[in-house]
């Protein structure tokens, strides 16, 4: 698998990042995590002879395309964690008190009843 690079610090929480800004930043770190992968390919298909054009260089092809997919989409998660939060989430209410029980006479058809 891929080493991600060191992500760049996210912009301040004072200015917002437009979404250009952001696709030309998650661009720059893809292009950094893609290089060495189309260079591996550029290089399969560079010494691939001829009858191996639609074997094994395809599966090897296929298998690098994927390694780029993977580290694009963990780029993008990790892009997205926004880290802990700033305060403790606040304690739920509590319950309110049981209603007292109240006695009620014996019914018609209460096992207890006297005939």
């Amino acid at each position: 698998m891929l080493a991600t690079p060191a992500s760049t610090p996210s912009p301040t929480a004072e200015v917002p990042e437009t979404p250009a800004q952001r696709r030309q930043r998650l661009r720059g770190q893809l292009q950094v995590l893609a290089a060495p992968l189309l260079q591996q390919m550029a290089d399969t298909l560079a010494d691939a002879p001829e009858p191996e054009l639609f074997r094994a260089v395809e599966v090897r092809l296929r298998d690098l395309g994927q390694q780029v997919a993977a580290a694009a989409h963990q780029t993008g998660l990790d892009d997205r964690k926004k880290g802990g939060t700033k305060a403790p989430a606040p304690s739920a209410p509590t319950a309110a008190a049981t209603p007292a029980t109240s006695r009620t006479g014996p019914t018609m058809c209460s096992p207890f009843t006297a005939p």
